[in-house]
């Protein structure tokens, strides 16, 4: 019988990526990395040449060889980005392709600040870390559940990319009527936010309560939405939210209005049934 996969649930932030593992037996890891993918310490005495020795508990734990592929830079001056060739967790020490000495040298005494650079998302990197995984060999079974704030920061900070809402044919204002929440209950002079989206085109398109259709959306509707589309992309709006009347039922209309998007060079496109069927 098969030893059961790894269990990592993973939380990505802004800053920080936390990670908790229940390995095959059973044992439980706790890990913390930046969410830029990158690990940091400091440097220990010189072994040799591009050979250190290196003060972070994220080395000592680590597999043999396990940042080969990596690549180095020191936080200081203007230090080249180098390759890891190898690393050993029983200084813990790292083996560099040539040394950072060249241009900096007065930056290698000990203490001083360095980073590890993966080119894997900072969920990957835990994944390696937990596991003992190099770059070069596939992961483990696992079964990871993975969350992120970016996407609410995001939201927060309006800092998202511009996006385009496509809506059914007379409910372009729908978001800016709103329903009855509000901040405060009882103001006369009601203040809402500005919506997240930055331009509305409505779909000539409409299905029933049921799913069945009551306007199809025709080729027409198709060339003028890609029109639309591609006039939107020119004025920068990169991302789509597509929330078609009914479409949980009938997902069809939003499916085409989706890969015609798409077509028009949109990087990212969400559609209402997908996300929130209901």
């Amino acid at each position: 019988m098969n030893p059961p996969p790894w269990r990592l649930w993973v939380d990505t932030g802004g800053t920080f990526t936390d990670c908790v593992g229940v390995d095959p037996v059973g044992r439980t890891h706790r890990l913390k990395v930046l969410s830029s993918s990158a690990l940091r310490g400091r440097l220990g005495e010189q072994m040799g040449e591009g050979s250190w020795r290196v003060e972070a508990g994220w080395a000592a734990a680590a597999a043999p060889d396990l940042f080969r592929g990596y690549a180095f830079r020191l936080l200081a001056g203007d230090s080249p980005v180098l390759a890891v060739e190898g690393s050993d967790p029983g200084g813990p020490s790292l083996r560099l392709d040539q040394s950072p000495s060249s241009s900096s040298p007065e930056l290698l005494s000990p203490g001083t600040p360095f980073e590890l650079l993966s080119p894997e998302e900072a969920p990957v990197l835990a994944a390696r870390l937990l596991t003992g995984t190099p770059l070069d060999r596939l992961l483990p079974p696992i079964a990871m559940r993975l969350a992120t704030t970016r996407g609410t920061n995001a939201l927060l900070e309006r800092k998202g990319a511009k996006t385009a809402l496509f809506i059914t044919r007379g409910f372009a204002d729908l978001l800016e009527i709103g329903d009855q929440r509000r901040p405060d209950l009882f103001a006369l002079a009601v203040v809402k936010p500005p919506p997240y989206h930055v331009e509305v085109v409505e779909v000539d398109e409409r299905l029933a309560a049921d799913g069945s259709v009551l306007r199809p959306l025709t080729s027409e509707a198709l060339d003028a939405l890609g029109a639309a589309a591609r006039a939107l992309r020119g004025r920068g709006v990169v991302a789509a939210a597509v929330a078609l009347m009914h479409a949980y039922k009938n997902p069809a209309h939003e499916d085409a209005v989706a890969r015609a998007l798409a077509a028009s060079g949109f990087a990212h496109v969400s559609c209402s049934a997908r996300l929130a069927p209901l």
